[in-house]
């Protein structure tokens, strides 16, 4: 899912409307840098006690840090943004060749992560005595495995299993399997205003449903799908009316920290809703748009390396928790000692990613397409990071 570190063209910052000699259109490395930001902001969710802990100077973060979890909502428009840009007008006619194509693809990019992430978490469990059903439902248990296996692990049951965060894998793979048949459908939309509108209505839906049937906890049981296709629709919709012309959003690009430090000063917005959900589809949307330095920074080759490997992170952060705990158990003697540890504790974090990112992600997806009857380009846009 990442894009290669192309420099931005004025095409991809004014709105791509046409394609290279290769049919595809030019790349966007901004959306790629994007991706490393959103699953960071997922690691800080998961980890915010422990770097507290280790860092009380970072205890005023802690609202923007509680509101880690939007990370999905950012990559979730982001997925259908991307796929939309690269896809919809490509296969605006349904071919079974096309669409088998495109899942194999897909498959390629997620599942040999996903499923060595899950062996690990496997055999973490089996050293540690926690197989079974464990605190607050997580399964560990042999239906779980074969569940996580073909990627289905919470269509049919949201409690958690195995490597817990990998629960958004599962809704990726719904929506890219479903993909082929909407790229059909929104390919149709002809009229930027009009996709505007659609992507408005994608989110009010998925609000509405969000805001009669939501649990105490901010969830709804056994409607991941909900979440997943509002946002995920409501991307494809924001970069057809960005491709055809009608939603030229980089001049708003100034007004990003703002959104940032709305999140961080103000908690109803991170208070386990999603109402903040638009404003993640808006921010891709103004991030694709935009120039100037904050496309010149996202594009940079350490931010466009970071975030194809941003997938990796996210896979493998929340494997690393005994590292994370053995750490700051070891940091809390001192402040010299606590230094440290935050210090190890981000390089162990991003070196589990960067082995997983080499020596998993890129030969596994090279030996899945070389194995492909029909290979097809591969655009690589990360799957969601979750809440979990």
């Amino acid at each position: 899912m990442g894009v290669r570190g192309q420099v931005l063209t004025s095409a991809t910052a004014t709105g791509a409307t046409t394609r290279g000699h290769s049919g595809r259109r030019p790349p966007l490395p901004t959306l790629t840098g994007l991706r490393v930001l959103a699953a960071a902001w997922v690691v800080l969710f998961h980890y915010r006690p422990d770097i507290e802990a280790l860092a009380p100077w970072t205890v005023p973060a802690d609202t923007f840090m509680r509101a880690g979890y939007l990370g999905v909502d950012l990559f979730f428009p982001l997925s259908g943004f991307i796929l939309a840009y690269n896809y919809a007008d490509a296969m605006r006619t349904y071919s079974w060749g096309s669409a088998s194509s495109f899942v194999r693809n897909r498959f390629a990019r997620v599942w040999p992560v996903h499923f060595v992430a899950l062996n690990i978490d496997l055999a973490m469990a089996v050293a540690m005595g926690t197989l079974g059903v464990g605190e607050g439902g997580h399964r560990r248990t042999p239906a779980a495995y074969g569940q996580n296996v073909l990627m289905v692990h919470n269509w049919f049951n949201d409690r958690p299993s195995f490597n817990g965060p990998a629960w958004s894998i599962a809704s990726e793979w719904f929506a890219y399997l479903l993909a082929p048949a909407l790229f059909v459908l929104v390919a149709r939309v002809a009229r930027a205003r009009t996709s505007v509108l659609l992507a408005v209505l994608s989110y009010a839906a998925m609000l509405t449903v969000f805001a009669v049937f939501a649990l105490p906890n901010g969830n709804l049981e056994h409607m991941f799908y909900v979440r997943i296709m509002g946002e995920f629709l409501a991307g494809m919709f924001l970069c057809l009316a960005w491709v055809r012309g009608g939603l030229a959003l980089g001049r708003l690009a100034p007004l990003l920290p703002l959104v940032v430090v709305a999140v961080a000063l103000v908690p109803a917005l991170s208070s386990g809703d999603y109402w903040m959900a638009p404003v993640m589809g808006l921010v891709v949307a103004v991030v694709a748009s935009t120039g100037g330095w904050v496309g010149s920074w996202l594009s940079t080759s350490l931010m466009v390396a970071a975030g194809e490997a941003s997938y990796c992170l996210y896979m493998t952060h929340y494997l690393m928790r005994p590292v994370v705990t053995w750490l700051r158990e070891w940091g809390d003697d001192a402040w010299w000692s606590a230094g440290l540890a935050v210090v190890a504790l981000v390089l162990a974090l991003g070196a589990a990613a960067w082995l997983m990112h080499v020596l998993v992600e890129r030969p596994a997806r090279q030996f899945l397409h070389a194995r492909a009857t029909r290979p097809s380009p591969e655009p690589e846009q990360a799957p969601a990071v979750a809440r979990s």
